[in-house]
């Protein structure tokens, strides 16, 4: 007797039944999912439905919705490429079903929210709305669209289903570094939707291949983040990097794609050993955010590293107390010099400061759908210090962009170019720093448009000494050397030859022992032709990213540079930043003259008074008087801490290019490859090579009597 055709159809249910578990979902109603992505499912579920609620947003957004399923306050015919304003519409759907989804929210399985729902996702289905960047077809909108599918996946029509597949086929996985987490993230959640294990495994694996340092873009040999070539991305493209491998790393927990246990090492590596270095005082560093100056996104990228050491904290339970310490921004005490980036950073518990550089080898910014558009210089040897974290925040439509903090740069009126994501680089080669974990030093050989400079920064405990030799150009505009542009907070004091001016408006072509403003303290121990100027500007966000309207703002800005005239050859400067200082600090600060130093072409160097501390960048071989006379037979850049009867040897090669280097000292040293001859010792030191070019390598050395 043949089964009847009910009986082969329960029999078949029957064994799908046992190839599968039930997912009960907040809605009570039943969804399937094979054994091997239940788990994986309920992962993502959980996820998107613990998202932060707001029932005051949604009302907000229940009163703009039109009946079409369309918002009022969204121009759909909008095509901008960057931050394509037609994508709220898919944030705003995912608003409302995380709300329909989430208990704790009033608006709980509403049906007319539902209704709305389905609106709102029908229109963007039916409209198929398009961008004219890629990105947002390939990685925005999938993106955006799967969180609302997977909510609302109960309540959804095939056809509904038939349509938003079509979308979420565009996403392939390719490409590498973040824009491939994007790209295989949404293949991953895809898959699931679609049931589809083997392409859950492997876009599994394309997301942990990026977890390893990278040859090319992605996480660099010292924690830095590169994208759109040897580029720092550390608050854009590594920022979206580390919060997507995070929310990945909880999708596939304890399911048969899983992480690696090594992984979340790596990860914590990004955070402690990286991205913690360009946070302080809840602040986003200005040069580490890429080409995203936008309007609080110094904080609003604060907040969003936060968010992911707080996700850390469970996720690497063992480390919670250095991600407790990491939280409290202003801990973190040091000196960095991340040797691919060209970027150092100095920092205290009461002030940050950092310079970025650029060089054949670095790219220094880009200027991308119309963002940073006035960037031309930001890679230059920009200079931001901070003692309480707001000196720039927002200051973006007021800077005189061809006076960068630190840059030195020729003044002439055309407008700045409009650089690319992949061609700006310097004709830079000696360009590079020395750390040992407290201070250090940054030297930027300037080569770019005709004008030359070599420009070093001393970072020692809590001072900055800034110089600058060899400035020549054959512009006929004048060169000039930005000091600090920042908001005008409070008056200004100038300290010459023991006598105090108050409330110091301009300066032009002055020459101050000292100048005191917002708590920063500026000396300048050669003199020079100093202007100052603190003029309420007016500035638009317009002019830094296209995506504004050309609203006119104005603020006063404090603003002070040195002059070298024009056409200059061989000019100098010099000056030092004290951070947290006081009238009377810059008084002693100038009597005492706590420093020793040289500026000139072929070195440059920075020695405490007390003789225990010293740096020293050597453009070419040569000897210097420190320590009664140290020789190097190749340029490189050096610092020195003497203690008891050892010397400490920090050394460095700006050009990435050296295999090893020969120092000698007076007098008897004995330490790893030292030779002593005739009252000198001679050191042989190995430099790092391959990804571990570039970085610093001490020597402990043992001075016999």
């Amino acid at each position: 007797m043949k089964p009847s055709k009910t009986c082969l159809l329960l029999a078949i249910f029957l064994m799908a039944l046992n190839s599968c578990d039930k997912l009960t979902d907040v809605n009570g109603s039943k969804v399937f999912y094979s054994s091997d992505l239940v788990q994986f499912h309920k992962n993502v579920l959980a996820y998107y439905v613990n998202e932060k609620i707001d029932d005051t947003n949604i009302e907000q957004l229940l009163q703009s919705f039109r009946e079409d399923g369309s918002w009022s306050t969204i121009d759909y015919t909008n095509r901008v490429r960057g931050g394509w304003p037609v994508k709220n519409h898919l944030k705003h759907v995912q608003t409302l079903a995380i709300n329909y989804k989430n208990k704790a929210s009033k608006y709980y399985l509403d049906k007319n929210l539902s209704i709305k729902i389905h609106q709102g996702l029908n229109y963007w289905l039916d409209n198929d709305f398009l961008s004219t960047n890629w990105h947002d077809q390939h990685i925005g909108v999938p993106e955006l669209l799967l969180p609302t599918l997977f909510l609302m996946e109960d309540e959804l029509s095939q056809q509904q289903l038939d349509k938003a597949t079509v979308l979420l086929q565009r996403a392939k996985i390719k490409m590498s570094g973040q824009n491939k987490v994007w790209l295989s993230t949404n293949v991953m959640l895809r898959s699931l939707l679609l049931r589809k294990p083997d392409s859950v495994a492997i876009a599994s694996k394309a997301i942990q291949n990026e977890l390893q340092i990278a040859t090319g873009v992605g996480v660099k040999s010292d924690w830095s983040y590169h994208e759109h070539g040897a580029q720092l991305q550390f608050g854009n493209y590594g920022l979206s990097y580390l919060e997507d491998m995070i929310k990945c790393y909880t999708f596939v927990s304890n399911t048969p794609f899983q992480f690696k246990a090594n992984k979340i090492e790596f990860l914590r590596n990004i955070i402690i050993t990286g991205q913690q270095w360009v946070i302080w005082n809840d602040t986003y560093d200005v040069s580490a955010s890429g080409r995203q100056l936008f309007e609080n996104e110094q904080l609003k990228k604060a907040n969003r590293l936060k968010a992911c050491i707080q996700s850390m904290k469970v996720l690497d339970k063992d480390y919670e107390k250095a991600y407790n310490e990491a939280l409290d921004t202003k801990e973190l005490s040091g000196n960095k010099h991340f040797w691919k980036s060209d970027f150092q950073v100095h920092r205290r518990k009461d002030f940050y400061f950092s310079v970025k550089m650029s060089s054949k080898r670095v790219v220094g910014s880009e200027s991308v759908n119309q963002e940073n558009v006035q960037g031309y210089y930001m890679g230059d040897g920009v200079s931001i210090v901070s003692t309480y974290g707001k000196e720039y925040e927002n200051i973006f439509p007021f800077w005189d962009w061809k006076k960068l903090p630190g840059t030195t740069i020729i003044q002439d009126k055309d407008p700045l170019p409009i650089i690319k994501f992949s061609g700006f680089k310097t004709n830079s080669v000696f360009v590079g720093g020395v750390s040992d974990g407290k201070n250090g030093i940054a030297v930027m050989d300037y080569n770019r448009d005709g004008l030359k400079a070599k420009k070093s920064w001393f970072m020692f405990d809590d001072a900055i000494v800034c110089l600058g030799s060899g400035i020549s150009s054959n512009s006929k505009h004048s060169v000039t050397t930005a000091v600090n542009q920042s908001f005008l907070k409070g008056g200004v004091l100038l300290g010459k030859d023991d006598k105090i001016e108050t409330s110091i408006r301009k300066l032009k072509g002055g020459n101050p022992d000292w100048i005191l403003h917002d708590n920063m303290g500026y000396l300048f121990p050669d003199g020079g032709q100093i202007y100052l100027s603190t003029n309420i500007l007016e500035g638009s966000w317009n002019k830094v990213a296209k995506r504004y309207r050309p609203v006119i703002l104005t603020e006063p800005i404090f603003k002070m540079w040195l002059a070298h005239g024009k056409q200059p050859k061989d000019k100098t400067y010099a000056y030092i930043l004290i951070p947290n200082a006081s009238e009377e600090k810059m008084k002693v600060f100038h009597k005492n003259k706590p420093f020793q130093i040289v500026n000139t072409q072929v070195f440059q160097s920075v020695e405490t008074i007390d003789k225990k501390n010293a740096g020293i960048v050597f453009y070419e071989k040569g000897t210097t008087k420190i320590k009664g006379g140290i020789s190097v037979d190749k340029p490189c850049v050096m610092m020195l801490k003497e203690k008891a009867n050892q010397l400490e040897l920090f050394v460095s090669d700006p050009t990435h290019k050296l295999s090893e280097m020969r120092v000698v000292l007076s007098g008897r040293y004995e330490g790893e490859a030292s030779q002593y001859k005739n009252g000198k010792t001679q050191i042989t030191i190995a430099l790092p090579k391959g990804d571990e070019a570039g970085k610093t390598v001490s020597l402990q050395l043992h001075k016999m009597n």
